[in-house]
């Protein structure tokens, strides 16, 4: 069946739940804006190409519904003035104009729970929960990584269409090649490759404005190079998925869309295979400490032996660590300061504590990736000494379940308060004393790092 079959019920489910989850006023805006008026391109590949590869087995939809999750809470925080700045998405007004824009990336971190909810709910049961959920991180890792080379304008262009776009459909084809059974590596490559195409073909309707813009763009930066290896990879998509995907509504649209407004390259492609065109882009650690110093590497190794030697003396704002009681630490949240950290008097890093909210309590990633230190809105943020030591704790399970229960007890509050006094909220203030606590008693998540 149809993505346009499934639809409906699927809706109609979480729907509820986020209207459970969210104020009545918050609750009909969001999910009209999030939920309305979008292609669903995603959603609509997923139901019919598991369709067209497996006509026999039940399509799980829901699990095409989290994808297309993904790409909205994607938008979200493209369209924050720390990215676009956008004015309106889909002739709605955007929720950073609607609702702020802490309560605009509020929104993004609810958007990734459903998907966590969805994606568990949803596992097959010939693969374990680990290699089901690292499987998602691996994608959303690369996702992020795509938005980083396009803040930071480095990458080539392959690379930018690869990471930013492809990879949401790889994760598409791949899902789907998981849950039927088939070719994962080919089913990878074929998503990707398809993402690229609708990269570039937006560059290729965006030429004028990208001009004007500054932004990049395929076809400005390479025009001849582009185009030959858009026909190319267009040829082997064609070739590969065969003639009977193109009988199909989604092929059908594939087809036109991307030849239609395009001078394709005459002369046919002289690579053997698809994959003779796809480039491995591994997940690489992203920088994450602000003005750090060459002899604090940020390896295991050497984090596990700063935190452990007692004759390292670590101050925050220039009072030793072991020093700090509860209402130091409320001060230091409540000023919105630059936090400094110092290891034997020698600047570490610093920490901006209004962008240190962001990722400490509504991180989109938490989730589901190791590396939760990732570039988002323009400028880097980095975790707080504490949470360093959370992201490389080896019993990263228990730490989700405590950091959820602590965002669930306060969450609902968030969307009732002031936004400056979310970061002072009394369970944030004790769980980071806490922590202090029984890292001072040598029993702490710090302590129990592995070298």
């Amino acid at each position: 069946m149809s993505w346009e079959v499934h639809k409906p019920h699927i809706y109609e489910k979480w729907k509820q739940y986020w209207y459970h989850t969210h104020p009545p006023d918050v609750a009909e805006y969001s999910w009209n804006y999030l939920f309305t008026g979008g292609k669903e391109i995603r959603a609509r590949l997923f139901c019919e190409l598991w369709q067209y590869l497996s006509p026999d087995a039940t399509v799980c939809a829901e699990l095409a519904f989290s994808i297309e999750c993904i790409h909205t809470a994607s938008l979200i925080l493209d369209d924050t003035p720390w990215m676009d700045n956008a004015a309106e998405r889909r002739g709605k007004t955007t929720l950073h104009l609607v609702f702020t824009q802490k309560k605009a990336i509020l929104m993004a971190h609810d958007i990734m729970y459903m998907v966590y909810l969805i994606w568990n709910e949803n596992k097959p049961i010939h693969i374990s929960l680990h290699d089901w959920e690292h499987f998602m991180k691996d994608k959303l890792q690369r996702l992020m990584i795509g938005q980083w080379y396009d803040l930071e304008r480095t990458g080539k262009l392959t690379d930018l269409a690869s990471l930013k776009t492809g990879v949401l459909f790889e994760l598409v084809t791949e899902t789907v090649a998981i849950c039927t059974n088939l070719d994962r590596e080919f089913w990878k490559i074929w998503g990707n490759h398809l993402g690229i195409l609708f990269q570039w073909m937006d560059d290729w309707q965006d030429r004028e404005e990208d001009t004007l813009l500054h932004s990049r763009n395929a076809f400005n930066e390479a025009y001849d190079i582009t185009l030959l290896a858009y026909g190319q990879i267009w040829q082997k998509i064609e070739r590969d998925i065969g003639g009977r995907w193109f009988q199909l509504p989604f092929g059908q649209f594939m087809k036109t869309y991307f030849t239609r407004d395009i001078p394709l390259p005459l002369q046919s492609s002289s690579l053997s295979s698809l994959s003779d065109l796809f480039l491995s882009y591994p997940t690489s650690h992203l920088p994450f400490l602000y003005h750090i110093l060459p002899e604090w590497n940020t390896d295991e190794q050497r984090l596990y032996n700063i935190l452990h030697d007692r004759n390292n003396v670590i101050t925050i704002n220039n009072k030793n660590i072991l020093d700090i009681e509860k209402e130091d630490i409320l001060i230091i949240l409540r000023e919105k300061k630059q936090i400094s950290i110092k290891i034997n008097e020698k600047d570490i890093f610093e920490i901006n504590i209004q962008d240190t909210i962001l990722l400490d309590f509504i991180d989109i990633l938490n989730l589901f990736t190791e590396n939760q230190l990732v570039k988002l809105h323009g400028k880097k943020f980095i975790r707080s000494m504490l949470k360093l030591s959370h992201r490389l704790h080896p019993h990263k399970d228990t730490l989700i379940t405590q950091y959820m229960n602590i965002y669930n007890t306060i969450k609902e509050r968030l969307w009732l308060i002031r936004e400056d006094e979310w970061e002072i909220q009394p369970e944030i203030v004790d769980s980071i004393y806490h922590e202090i606590q029984l890292w001072k008693e040598g029993s702490g998540i710090v302590y129990q790092l592995q070298p």
